[in-house]
């Protein structure tokens, strides 16, 4: 289907993802329906500004809410309907959901198709009968739903409330839980989240086809683990990698993981090879875990499209200069020598035994200014033979005192105040290899500082392929525009 004739869906798919009134089936004090509780606790901590009818057995009130035993009792329209119950009571709040005209569902509860049994996949079948029946959409079963910060509607508590340009779909709950949060520490945000699960209804094409015409939506990550329908799921991946980047992770792309799928959501994994060719003929950035997809996101979120592979590499320690370069020859990057002019220029600020002032710059931080620093790297950027610039940072050196926060971040603001006054791109690692204690600084600074406009990395080969990543994408598209949120 052609994302121009799927306008309808569109809307219908707006119409569930920004709902007016919510209920929640399941509902229950204590921990009884830990589940139900958590997207109650969700909904109030995001000041959803809708009704919220709480559905539960005992009938009381319930964080300043009434609570009601039937959706059917509930006085007031209800459009949106969370189901936290075990699988077999969920047809009869599906019959409740018909009567009342709800608009749409999701189904947290599992025991449907992907348990591979026999009851379960009658349970899905009849499920969909009933919404199709009543003219409700569906999303799940066995999913988390929905989190749309500019809607005030999330199925993660301690999600960020502040919006960003990032749409995801993820065929797993938890997968999606953990991007958010993984993300979120990185100063990823999102546009709109959607765990659909088993894709009963609701499914991955119909997501992806929705994204690509999202006005809040510019770069498009997914989690996909099988397909309903290939030949549409094809001809609609193909038309939405040419409107926006889309950045896949394919669940089950060895025997285990498709064994694992089967059980996870009962799809069809189909072969790698197969998603492998299906990734390369449609434009679609394959990224192999969760780690890797926020890594390429950084890339395509705050760096500018460096015109070529040439990176600069500027950091502390040989060792790290050695192992740093053979990760960017691996990603496909080159590192090619400074030029002369370039070299003496930095020797004027720095030379001695121990300083290799070629490509990679090894300085010995100890002994370098901020100042000195980020002179070096705007001379380096300078250089024509040089694309992009990779500076490094290593917060882990025994007994030295340098990488306490305040010093760290002078370093940091050092590169980024540098960084403004030329074009090329630069991406920061700061190394937390050793300690708990570098990990939190780190995780610190980079909360610090994301919004300075610069990726932060943890390592130089993860910045080195998701850099990598990006050039590719623009070289296979012919696109030099960017991709800086607005």
């Amino acid at each position: 289907m052609a994302l121009s004739q799927g306008s309808q869906e569109a809307k219908s798919l707006d119409e569930i993802l920004s709902p007016r009134s919510v209920a929640i089936v399941g509902v229950a004090p204590g921990d009884i329906n830990f589940a139900a509780m958590v997207f109650l606790a969700a909904l109030l901590r995001f000041q959803f500004p809708g009704p919220i009818y709480p559905v539960g057995q005992t009938g009381e009130e319930i964080s300043g809410l009434k609570m009601y035993r039937r959706i059917t009792d509930i006085p007031g329209s209800v459009e949106h309907v969370i189901v936290a119950i075990p699988a077999s009571a969920v047809p009869q709040v599906m019959e409740d959901c018909v009567a009342k005209g709800v608009r749409s569902v999701y189904i947290f509860s599992a025991g449907f198709s992907e348990s591979g049994e026999e009851e379960g996949i009658r349970l899905e079948r009849e499920v969909v009968g009933i919404a199709r029946k009543g003219g409700i959409r569906l999303l799940g079963p066995n999913c988390m739903g929905i989190y749309h910060p500019a809607a005030n509607f999330s199925f993660g508590y301690n999600f960020p409330t502040e919006s960003g340009p990032v749409g995801y779909l993820s065929q797993s709950g938890g997968n999606s839980y953990h991007m958010v949060r993984a993300a979120a520490a990185r100063g990823i945000r999102f546009s709109k989240v959607v765990s659909y699960g088993n894709a009963a209804d609701i499914d991955e094409t119909e997501l992806l086809q929705y994204f690509a015409t999202d006005p809040e939506t510019s770069i498009i990550a997914a989690y996909v683990e099988g397909v309903k329908d290939g030949s549409r799921f094809i001809s609609v991946l193909r038309e939405t990698a040419q409107a926006k980047p889309v950045i896949m992770m394919k669940g089950g792309s060895t025997e285990a993981g498709t064994r694992a799928v089967a059980s996870h959501t009962g799809a069809l994994a189909g072969s790698d090879a197969i998603w492998d060719a299906l990734f390369k003929q449609t434009g679609v950035v394959r990224v192999y875990n969760l780690e890797e997809m926020v890594d390429v996101i950084l890339a395509f979120l705050f760096l500018p499209p460096p015109r070529g592979p040439r990176v600069g590499l500027m950091g502390v320690g040989g060792g790290a200069s050695v192992y740093g370069a053979d990760e960017c020859v691996r990603a496909g990057l080159i590192i090619p020598p400074l030029s002369q002019e370039s070299v003496g220029r930095l020797a004027e600020i720095l030379g001695g035994p121990g300083i290799s002032l070629g490509n990679p710059i090894d300085c010995y931080l100890l002994d370098v200014s901020p100042e000195q620093f980020g002179s070096m790297l705007e001379i380096a950027a300078k250089g024509p033979e040089i694309d992009f610039l990779i500076a490094h940072i290593g917060v882990d050196l025994g007994p030295f005192t340098w990488h306490r926060p305040p010093v760290l971040e002078a370093k940091v603001e050092a590169i980024i105040n540098s960084a403004k006054t030329f074009t090329k791109p630069v991406a920061i690692v700061l190394h937390t290899a050793t300690t708990g204690r570098s990990m939190q600084v780190v995780a610190e600074v980079q909360q610090k500082y994301f919004a300075s406009g610069l990726p932060i990395y943890n390592s130089i080969g993860s910045a080195a392929n998701a850099i990598a990543k990006l050039i590719d994408y623009h070289q296979r598209h012919g696109n030099q525009k960017g991709l800086l949120p607005t």
